[in-house]
């Protein structure tokens, strides 16, 4: 043999490329140092060590499954295989990457053997890896930001409570993809039930307020048996609701040692979940975000209350009831549902706050509202005028129904009074009118009505007081 052949054969067998030779059926007829090295498998090189073995006994599963159904058959179709990779179990159990090239050729005895070549590609597939990673939790990242500055920007100019609500849910849909998303806030200064507010939407038979007060740690099950150690009084009910993951992330405020729980942002899935760290620290952020504006909104949403209604008795003032009147009437004539307006003055009011004194005046006017509120429908809107003038506006009644029900309001004023009150006089001079649309109408202005209803009023008082007029517009 010539020196440049043996140094030819010493290149290839030293080379850090594992090159052998297979049959058709995967055994190893041939290889170099280099195979044994990327299989760590111990062996003089040549024609012994690995030879006689199978390559299959060292792919994984995957690519094993690969090698069978795809490499082989297309070797064997085209003759070439170009950059295809395999993955490989070395005899200490760590898994090695390789980029394989293979031509098929035929022995003199016309065997068709495969010559291969594997450049190990571990170091690059792990760097691939974590280029794929960070790539990931950068985008992650990004889309976390972006939720985040969705969620800032709709606060920054939320109207109230109710803008606030809205948001949280639509954050925390986005950030967890979660089948139900509800956010549940809590005044912490009053214990009347009233306080609690809810938005979105919960899992059928899933009842917030019966649940025990959210704890101060945000609370994650990722499968059922979780949710059973968790909270296993609420394990059968959520299993039914067909949840197997959920996470409550609370809306708290720290003072000092004082921490108070302002409310909850509360997920629910229908399947197990892994809740990536990703997505449970964006909900602890929009959790921060709530709990730096609820005062503020909540502050905002009293002022509104007390713009729009009346501070004795928290019903309606004249401005939203006029409001609620023109889009009633709007309504009325689109659709040609009727609309029926009262106009209430009390009889003998006077006689009692100046014999008795504002405080029982007061009390009255309270007891009267009461009353009116009973007998409305929950769709009506009851008003406070000003003094002892009342308004109710309802819609779907016919002229019998809206005298009928101005007759049970005239009434329900006439019961007895109790209290610091009792066994003084009062009644109620009832105006109604009643308004629908007819081919070539235009519907009235909301003040146009009320104007109305007022006159029909004094049309009442002046037959005597405690009676009804009834008028109908448009005829």
């Amino acid at each position: 043999m010539s020196e440049a052949a043996s140094d030819s054969l010493d290149l290839l067998e030293h080379t850090p490329v594992a090159v052998f030779v297979l049959g058709v059926d995967g055994t190893i007829l041939a290889h170099n140092t280099g195979m044994q090295v990327w299989l760590g498998a111990r062996g003089s090189a040549g024609d012994e060590g690995l030879c006689g073995r199978n390559i299959v006994e060292w792919l994984t599963a995957p690519s094993r499954m690969l090698y069978e159904t795809q490499v082989m058959p297309r070797l064997l179709e085209t003759g070439r295989l170009r950059e295809v990779m395999l993955e490989v179990r070395d005899s200490s159990g760590e898994r090695r990457a390789a980029l394989v090239n293979a031509e098929l050729r035929h022995t003199d005895d016309r065997r068709a053997v495969a010559y291969v070549a594997a450049v190990e590609t571990t170091a690059r597939a792990a760097f691939e890896k974590e280029l794929v990673s960070a790539r990931r939790e950068a985008e992650l990242a990004h889309r976390r930001l972006v939720l985040l500055q969705d969620a800032t920007s709709a606060l920054a100019v939320a109207n109230g409570l109710g803008d606030l609500g809205e948001t949280l849910v639509n954050a925390a849909s986005r950030a967890t993809s979660a089948a139900w998303t509800s956010v549940r806030l809590v005044d912490p200064t009053s214990k009347a039930s009233a306080t609690v507010r809810e938005w979105g939407e919960t899992p059928p038979g899933v009842r917030l307020e019966a649940r025990r007060a959210s704890p101060e740690q945000q609370l994650v099950c990722r499968d059922t048996d979780e949710i059973a150690r968790a909270v296993p009084q609420d394990a059968a009910a959520l299993r039914s609701a067909g949840i197997e993951a959920l996470v409550t992330t609370p809306i708290v405020r720290t003072t000092g040692d004082r921490t108070v729980v302002l409310g909850q942002i509360r997920c629910w899935f229908r399947r197990m979940r892994a809740l990536e760290p990703d997505e449970l620290e964006t909900l602890r952020a929009l959790a921060a975000q709530a709990e730096r504006v609820v005062d503020h909104l909540r502050l905002r949403d009293r002022l509104q209350h007390h713009a729009l209604h009346d501070s004795l008795t928290g019903l309606p003032n004249r401005v939203l009831f006029e409001e609620r009147l023109q889009r009633l009437l709007e309504r009325s004539e689109r659709d040609g549902e009727p609309c029926s307006v009262l106009f209430l003055d009390l009889d003998g009011f006077k006689g009692i706050n100046d014999r008795l004194g504002h405080g029982v005046g007061d009390e009255v006017l309270r007891i009267v509202a009461d009353r009116l509120q009973r007998v409305s429908r929950t769709a009506d809107t009851v008003a406070r005028l000003g003094g002892d003038e009342f308004l109710i506006v309802a819609s779907g009644m016919d002229d019998a129904e809206t005298a009928r029900f101005a007759e049970r309001v005239r009434r329900v004023v006439r019961e007895p009074l109790d209290g610091a009150a009792a066994g003084s006089p009062l009644s109620a001079s009832v105006g109604a009118v009643r308004w629908h649309r007819v081919p070539g109408s235009v519907a009235p202005s909301a003040e146009d009505v009320v104007a109305a209803a007022d006159a029909a009023m004094y049309r009442a008082k002046r037959a005597g007081k405690d009676g009804v007029h009834v008028d109908v517009l448009g005829r």
